[in-house]
Parts: structure tokens; C-alpha cells; sequence
């Protein structure tokens, strides 16, 4: 019975599965620093952390033996053609560095309240910290670069053509969507995660001053180049919209990804350009220097504070845009009914499933870049309005983050449970009979109507 289970949860791994990190991470990061702290909050923070990291380490442990059973029973070719060359599925590796940053936020924010209490510990924790980073960073690099550069080199369908002329209609009736940003979207979070810890006091004491400026210039770097890659595929989204209109009624949460860039990307270019601030007053002193030297030393920090304020606001602003859009688009399904031809349930706009994953952490992303401005700004300007605004996001998020676990736990070990009395998983020819999960379906996000039934709640 043990063995069964273990085996069907396997067969049941998908890449979409660390999607509940990032919800759940997200959520702890921002009861952690909630707008309106409470003790109780940051307890209530630990206990999410506590769970972020279980789940983490689960998933992980799942897609290394997933990875090993599939590589046994047919072979590494076919697990690189169907995991990472398939639309079905290599999109979604990009939830995996988006989990990690969640934790890293997390332990950055530990290590800098352990500062004056526990020095040692808290240098030893935010070396950890800085060891992976740069590992979540070489994931990003290689999830962006890598899975855009298979999409880009060839078509890869398992089942042809299908019912399209070509593939390249069936790329853009059916691709053209927002999962796309999916493997973007890390580079744009680990370069706010390295904002985060940079220029702390911690990081100053462990890292010398190269090693600051050189992570300073990567952030720089990384956060240019995935907001230039974000808003190309932002714009081709907005044609998809307007050629093919609106996500169906069991797709449409995943209007919400196109919040994540934005949200985070705000967060991301508040915290670079205060830290170039901070990196200036540090190690540039006044003291005796010249008119013209303290000038600059005033101006340049300040020019970029500017610029980073200026593009903070206009990628929130069309945050709140798409977030109109968003709940604008779900109400207009609220009346639609679909009857399931397998169970004959009948389905609505509310009825749980994955794609329901998809509003958590992009909620998360714009409580934090509405909560940073509040922050750097408020002390020269009366902000409230941002902090209100980013705790009304994070609210959601984290009560939507507890609402999406819930329903997911129970839909799949239901499932698991149901699957494991099955006295045999391959069938006469060797193929997978895969049972259904919250996230086995062999249907991406947007393309699943029957994803819904196993995490249906009567």
C-alpha cells in the first residue's frame, strides 16, 4: 500500500507543483514585514515559512525520483523532449527559482534581525543566503535563457499539428498566452532578492566592498534585461487579447502572471536605486572633498532615487490597470455554468483549480512594491495611500495563498489515496496509466478544463 502511494505520487509530479512555494513563500515574506506589523503577524509568518520549506524540500524530493523513475522506465531523451521542450510542461519550470527566492527573502530577513543579538550566526546565515542566491540566479539564467531558446529553435508537439494548418497557427491560436512571462519572470525577482540584503548592515560586516558593487552591477544588470524581455512579452500578450479576446472561463486566473513583473519589478528598482544611494553615502565621505566632488556625491544617488521612484510608479499603475482587468474578467464568468462530460459536475468561475495558483504570488509581488514606496518616500511626502494599497494586495494574497493550499492537500491526497488502490500504474503495453492530480493533467494552466476535477469541492 506504502509503495503504491509512494509510486503514484510520483508518476503524479509536474513542475507547476512549485508553484505552492511561491504562494506560500510569498505569503510569509509579507506577514513577516506586513504593513501594519503585529506580533501575532510574525508569528503567523514563521509557521508560513515553517511550511514553505517543507513543501519546498517534499516537491524537491519528488522531482528528483519522478526524474529518476521517468529516466528508467523510457529514457533521458524522452524526459528532456517532454519536460523541457514540451509547452506542456517547460514553461512551468520557472515556478521552481521563483519558490527558492520566497526562502531566501526569508532566512536575508532572518540573518539581518539576528545582526546585533547573534552576530556569528547571522554572518553565518547570510553567506548561506548569499551561496544561494547565486544558485537561484544560475537557475533563472538558465530557466530564461534555455527554455526561450528550445521554444525558439523548434516545434515540439507530442500529438502534430492537431486540428491547426501548421504549427505555427496552433503557436499562436494556443501559446500566445501569459505563461510565456513564466520563465521570464525569476530574473526579474532574484534581482529584487539581491536588493534585499545588498547593502544591510550584515552583508557590509561578511562581504567586502567589491563584493557589494558587484552585486549591486549584477542586479542592475539581471533587472534591465527581464523587464526589456517582460514587457516584449507583455505586448505580445495584449495581441493575443485582442486577437483571440479574453482566457475562457477555467483559464482566466491566468490574467494575473502579468501582475508578477510589475509588482516585482517596482519592488526591484525602489530597492536598487536606494541601495546605490546607500552604497555612495558609505563609501564616498564628504570630508574634504570639493565643491564639484560633493555635487555629485549629492546628485548622483539622488538622480537615480528619481528614476527609480518614476518607473516604481508607472509599473504600478499598470499593476492596478490589469488588476481591474482581472476581476473585471472573472465576474464577467460569474453566470456561466460548464457540465463536466466525464462526472456530469457542473463547473463554474469559482470552482477550484489549479489556475487558481496563479493570482497568489503576483498579488504578493504588488503588495510589495506598493509597501517599499510607502516606505522610502513617505518621510518627504504623506504616502498612506500605499501603504493601505499594498496591505489590501498582501491580505489577499495570503488569505488566498491559505485558501489555494487547502483545497490543492486535500484534492491530492484524495486523489493519491483513490489512485493507490489500483492494483497496477502500467499497463500491458508499458505505458503510464497517470492518475489525475491537481497537477499531473498533461494540459498546461491555460490549455486544462479537466485539471479542475480531482480539486473539486462539492
Amino acid at each position: 500500500m506504502v509503495a503504491s502511494w509512494m509510486l503514484t505520487a510520483t508518476r503524479q509530479f509536474n513542475p507547476f507543483m512549485f508553484v505552492m512555494v511561491m504562494g506560500v513563500g510569498i505569503s510569509s515574506n509579507i506577514l513577516y514585514n506586513f504593513p501594519y506589523p503585529a506580533r501575532w503577524l510574525r508569528i503567523c509568518s514563521y509557521i508560513m515559512f515553517a511550511i514553505t520549506c517543507l513543501i519546498f524540500i517534499a516537491v524537491q524530493a519528488l522531482q528528483l525520483l519522478h526524474m529518476f523513475v521517468y529516466i528508467k522506465e523510457k529514457s533521458f531523451k524522452d524526459y528532456f523532449n517532454d519536460y523541457f521542450r514540451s509547452l506542456k510542461f517547460n514553461l512551468f519550470w520557472g515556478t521552481y527559482p521563483m519558490g527558492l527566492v520566497t526562502i531566501i527573502n526569508f532566512l536575508g530577513a532572518l540573518s539581518q534581525k539576528f545582526t546585533t543579538s547573534s552576530p556569528t550566526n547571522a554572518k553565518n546565515l547570510m553567506i548561506f543566503v548569499y551561496v544561494l542566491w547565486w544558485y537561484d540566479l544560475a537557475i533563472c539564467l538558465l530557466t530564461a535563457w534555455g527554455i526561450s531558446f528550445l521554444i525558439w529553435q523548434d516545434y515540439y508537439f507530442a500529438d502534430g499539428v492537431g486540428n491547426y494548418s501548421s504549427y505555427s497557427s496552433r503557436m499562436a491560436s494556443d501559446h500566445m498566452k501569459s505563461v510565456l512571462l513564466l520563465d521570464v519572470i525569476p530574473l526579474v525577482v532574484v534581482a529584487s532578492s539581491g536588493g534585499t540584503f545588498t547593502m544591510s548592515q550584515i552583508f557590509g560586516t561578511t562581504f567586502d566592498r567589491n563584493i557589494q558593487l558587484l552585486t549591486l552591477v549584477i542586479c542592475a544588470l539581471v533587472w534591465l534585461h527581464a523587464l526589456i524581455f517582460v514587457f516584449i512579452l507583455i505586448t505580445i500578450y495584449f495581441w493575443n487579447l485582442y486577437i483571440n479576446k479574453i482566457p475562457p472561463m477555467t483559464q482566466v486566473f491566468t490574467l494575473f502572471l502579468v501582475l508578477g513583473p510589475l509588482g516585482q519589478g517596482s519592488f526591484g528598482i525602489l530597492l536598487l536605486t536606494d541601495n546605490i544611494r546607500k552604497y555612495v553615502e558609505k563609501y564616498y565621505p564628504r570630508e574634504n572633498i570639493t565643491m564639484e566632488q560633493e555635487i555629485l556625491t549629492t546628485m548622483v544617488p539622488w538622480c537615480f532615487k528619481v528614476l527609480g521612484m518614476t518607473a516604481a510608479l508607472a509599473l504600478l499603475a499598470m499593476g492596478y490597470f490589469f488588476t481591474v482587468i482581472c476581476v473585471v474578467s472573472i465576474l464577467s464568468y460569474y453566470n456561466e455554468r460548464i457540465v463536466d462530460e466525464e462526472t456530469g459536475k457542473v463547473k463554474r468561475v469559482y470552482t477550484f483549480h489549479k489556475g487558481f495558483w496563479g493570482m497568489t504570488f503576483p498579488m504578493g509581488t504588488m503588495s510589495l512594491g506598493n509597501e517599499e514606496l510607502y516606505l522610502q518616500y513617505n518621510q518627504y511626502v504623506p504616502l498612506y495611500a500605499f501603504r493601505v494599497i499594498g496591505t489590501i494586495y498582501g491580505g489577499i494574497c495570503v488569505c488566498w495563498s491559505i485558501l489555494c493550499l487547502s483545497c490543492t492537500l486535500y484534492g491530492y491526497l484524495k486523489t493519491a489515496l483513490r489512485a493507490a488502490r489500483k492494483p497496477s500504474f502500467i499497463s500491458e503495453e508499458g505505458t503510464e496509466k497517470t492518475a489525475s492530480s491537481p497537477f499531473n493533467s498533461i494540459e498546461s494552466v491555460e490549455e486544462s478544463n479537466s485539471a479542475i476535477d480531482s480539486t473539486y469541492l462539492a
